[in-house]
Formats: structure tokens, C-alpha cells, sequence
């Protein structure tokens, strides 16, 4: 992999299970590029209501499992958490239209399984979007944090004894074989038990000093997205916030947040399976070409819908320039 060039064949040598092993330990997560899961539980849907039964298409995001997702290269997870039917899930809605997705202990089984496999590898698993519409916000934090102190899960969580550690500055060495845990939400924080802050970048990101001020996260990620189904205006958003705030080895990371969103005029047809399939195949194009130039940013994560190996391998690939 150390010789990889513009190419198919070359791209096709990459083992999206296990690329990371290729990556020299040394190097700081801010300094890689790896494909990320938007709404990563939502490879089914389950207890659908208010409007998504009409068509489920709009709601799944994700063909794969996490364990899927995680062969397929991925390494960024995006995990929004509902209390609903007496378990802890994934899910995706707006107020009550939408569905659950995967279970949560299925979420993170899965991702134990792939770790115990594949000790080079290590992957972000991001808690957010925790469900509000039915006022027991912090019943379902309460929830996530008893569930995830299981002591048959603890030795698998990145930790740190420093409290404000910055994650985008730690080594792959260090956190090889780990899952890393991070929340956008400040309950239950704890590094030294592998709880970490996070913080969305871009609403106070300085372009000049990429600093943002008095808060103490643990990691920060620029993520903004296009919030349109048009692909053109998607890429046009996203490159021009690449070539503004993205670049390896900064003190935060960003993620090109590469997912199309259905509006009132696709709800009945298309589907974000379609959409991505456009916007994934005009990413690879972009891996191939654009963002091989040595003068274009990197990102550190890209984000999509419908995780695959073709687009996974196309990102990856840039690590090995």
C-alpha cells in the first residue's frame, strides 16, 4: 500500500478491514483520512410512525450493519440514541415521523467483534441527537451511560487520565484495538472511564487561529451540512468549507459532510439510498482526481450515507498518496 498511485488496481489492493494496520502508529488521528457513517444505526428500521411508513426509504441510511460498516473501512460513527419499546436504539426521526434502527448493544457488540479481529484498528463511535420530542432526555443518557459501564465492555474504551486531553492528538499506536466514545451532550464525562466531550466546530471556528474560545472538549469536529438534494449544490457547499477549515494535522478535524437530504418534493420519490448513490459515486471521481492534487485540504473524515467498500476504498486511498 506503501506505493499506491492514481488507479483502480492500486485502490484495489486496499483490505478495508484492516487499512489501518498500513498507517504508521505513529501518526496523530488529525493526520488521516477515514470514511465516516452519517446515521450509522439505521441499517433497519423498526417501529416506524407518522408519515415514514409511506416510505421507509427516507428514513434508512444504511445498508450495512455496524459490523458490515466496519469491514467496509469505515471508522466514524454517527449514533443517535432513542429509549423506545423497553431498549436502547438507534434511531431517526423528526418528532415522532421516522424509525428505530439497530439496538444499541447490537451497535456496540458488533463493533467489540470487529476490534477483537482487528487489533490495529480503531474507530470513533460519536453519541448525539439523543431523542428530546418525549422529555426523558436525561432518563436516556442515564440509560446510555449504565449500559455502557458494563464491566465485559470497559476494557475495550480508549481511556486517558488527563482530562482534557485532545483527541485529534493522540497516536493510532495509542488507540489501536480501542473504541473510542465521544458525546456531544456533557452528562456523564469522564476521560480516566472513556467518556469524551464533543463539540461541534463550526459554529465559532476561527478560519485564521481554528480556535474557539473558553470550552474544554475533547475533540472537535467541523461538521456542517448542506441540508439539500441537489447534489450540485451539495458539492459546491461542502468543497468550498474544505478549501476554508479542512487540512490534516490542525487542532480539530473536519468532516465533508457528503450526504443529500430529501426534501417535501422526494419524500414519495426517491429515496436516500438513490441519493447517495449519486453523491458516493461523485466522491469516488473526487478521490481519484481533485483531492489527489498536493494543494487541496484533506478532510479528516467523509461522511456518507450507504457505507460501501468501493466508496470506502476511494477515501482511503488518499492516506497512501
Amino acid at each position: 500500500m506503501e506505493n499506491l498511485i492514481n488507479g483502480k488496481s492500486e485502490m484495489s489492493s486496499i483490505n478495508t478491514a484492516t487499512w489501518m494496520e498500513g498507517l504508521d502508529p505513529k501518526l496523530l488521528l488529525n493526520g488521516i483520512i477515514m470514511p465516516g457513517s452519517h446515521d450509522a444505526g439505521m441499517s433497519q428500521t423498526d417501529h416506524c410512525g407518522a408519515g415514514a411508513v409511506l416510505n421507509k426509504g427516507i428514513v434508512q441510511t444504511q445498508a450495512l450493519d455496524m459490523l458490515g460498516q466496519l469491514v467496509a473501512g469505515a471508522r466514524y460513527f454517527d449514533i443517535r440514541v432513542d429509549y423506545d419499546h423497553g431498549r436502547l436504539v438507534s434511531y431517526h426521526r423528526t418528532g415522532d415521523a421516522g424509525c428505530n434502527g439497530q439496538p444499541l448493544v447490537n451497535i456496540l457488540e458488533q463493533a467489540i467483534a470487529f476490534i477483537d479481529a482487528h487489533q490495529s484498528e480503531t474507530c470513533i463511535l460519536k453519541f448525539s441527537h439523543i431523542r428530546t420530542n418525549r422529555n426523558n432526555e436525561r432518563e436516556i443518557k442515564d440509560r446510555i451511560d449504565q449500559f455502557l459501564a458494563s464491566i465485559q465492555y470497559r476494557k475495550y474504551f480508549y481511556n486517558n487520565r488527563h482530562y482534557d486531553v485532545n483527541l485529534a492528538q493522540i497516536s493510532l499506536g495509542a488507540c489501536s484495538g480501542k473504541i473510542i466514545l465521544v458525546f456531544d451532550y456533557p452528562e456523564h464525562i469522564s476521560a480516566r472511564s472513556g467518556r469524551f466531550r464533543y463539540y461541534d466546530e463550526d459554529k465559532n471556528i476561527d478560519s485564521a487561529h481554528g480556535e474557539i474560545g473558553s470550552c474544554d472538549p475533547n475533540i472537535r469536529v467541523y461538521d456542517s451540512y448542506s441540508n439539500t438534494v441537489s447534489l450540485e449544490k451539495m458539492k459546491q457547499d461542502q468543497l468550498a468549507k474544505l478549501i476554508t477549515y479542512a487540512g490534516l494535522n490542525k487542532n480539530y478535524l473536519f468532516l465533508l459532510s457528503w450526504t443529500l437530504t430529501p426534501d417535501s418534493g422526494t419524500f414519495l420519490t426517491s429515496s436516500i439510498k438513490n441519493l447517495a448513490k449519486e453523491a458516493n459515486r461523485a466522491l469516488e471521481q473526487l478521490s481519484s482526481g481533485y483531492f489527489r492534487q498536493a494543494d487541496i485540504p484533506k478532510p479528516n473524515i467523509a461522511y456518507i450515507d450507504y457505507v460501501n467498500e468501493q466508496t470506502a476504498r476511494s477515501i482511503i486511498s488518499l492516506n497512501f498518496l
